[in-house]
């Protein structure tokens, strides 16, 4: 467990919170450079709850390296009705996975109300008042924010989805649904492609982001054609860019040159493919997202956007990034002091 405290050394039902020297000699035991970096980490989780819950007495500990855990004193909510607490302890939760630099290694995030008790020489006892413990997907969800879909001007393009080789037939099927809904769009489903040979590079044993959609158009030649027509294609293999090949393990989605198609792979945004807890609800919040990116460039057109919190965010290198992003182009804070 990797633990910081603003306090000297703590002792919680949550761990032992490390000193600086402590600090240091424990990191001379095992891999010193990846502890440290841990450890900076944990230091800008703990700045940011430091300012979301009013106190400097926040303790933050990564257990097993899979479960942030967040023990915070001195904040006087006991006597507000138990729905606030516990929004309260959400909002701290969300803060916190959010502010987490390596926040696709979570599994959950546990927030804890704490007394400090009787204090003996270094060792401060301390009691749990009250606790949550929360899945990164319920941390996600927009929260401080005045969502802005941008609706499409006018119908002068079709939208379709199509499932490229190994695809979840039943994901291709929500998404269409969900941006009906949402967009307000008429988006139809296109039987699924399977895979050319030319599709796959068997040295590195992924599909080729360039070679899906080539094989879309092969496919479907009078879609591709008519300019009038956009096709996203959704796959559940691993996937990379040949244009990226050099600096780029993987590729989420990639867009053709005349903007008309783009393909998306969610093989590594599965919580599964990261070693953790197998999570269907995450992975289509994150392919949702992904997908709404490719709407937003392909059917409204809309640039790329440098705020992180856009589905237009240019600057994905993994799923740290597409958790942060919302499923929205335009998000906009409500207060000045939401993040």
């Amino acid at each position: 467990m990797i633990a910081l405290r603003n306090r000297r050394i703590a002792h919680t039902h949550w761990g032992v919170a490390l000193s600086a020297a402590a600090t240091l000699l424990f990191a001379s035991c095992g891999n010193a450079a990846q502890f440290l970096a841990t450890l900076r980490e944990l230091r800008v989780v703990q700045e940011q709850i430091n300012g979301v819950a009013g106190t400097n007495d926040v303790s933050v500990n990564l257990q097993n390296g899979r479960v942030l855990t967040i023990a915070v004193g001195n904040i006087a909510v006991s006597e507000k009705p138990g729905v606030e607490r516990q929004d309260l302890l959400r909002h701290i939760a969300a803060a916190a996975y959010l502010a987490f630099p390596s926040r696709s290694q979570v599994e959950a995030v546990s927030v804890a109300r704490v007394t400090r008790q009787r204090r003996y020489g270094f060792i401060t006892y301390s009691v749990v008042t009250e606790s949550q413990r929360f899945r990164p997907i319920q941390l996600i969800e927009p929260s401080g924010l005045t969502e802005h879909w941008v609706r499409p001007r006018e119908a002068s393009s079709r939208l379709y989805f199509v499932g490229v080789g190994h695809v979840r037939p039943d994901l291709v099927k929500q998404l269409a649904a969900h941006f009906r809904q949402t967009l307000g769009i008429n988006v139809e489903e296109l039987p699924a492609v399977s895979f050319d040979r030319v599709t796959v590079d068997d040295d590195r044993s992924q599909v080729v982001a360039e070679e899906l959609v080539a094989a879309i158009r092969r496919r479907y030649p009078a879609a591709a054609r008519d300019v009038n027509v956009r096709i996203i294609g959704v796959t559940g293999d691993d996937m990379y860019l040949r244009t990226m090949a050099g600096s780029w393990a993987f590729g989420f989605s990639w867009r053709s040159d005349d903007e008309h198609m783009a393909v998306v792979s969610y093989a590594r945004m599965d919580p599964a493919a990261l070693g953790l807890s197998p999570d269907p609800d995450m992975l289509r919040s994150r392919v949702t997202k992904m997908v709404a990116k490719d709407i937003g460039v392909l059917s409204f057109g809309l640039p790329l956007s440098n705020n992180p919190r856009s589905a237009l965010y240019g600057n994905i290198g993994g799923t740290d990034e597409l958790d942060v992003m919302t499923e929205y182009f335009e998000p906009q804070s409500t207060t000045p002091a939401s993040r």
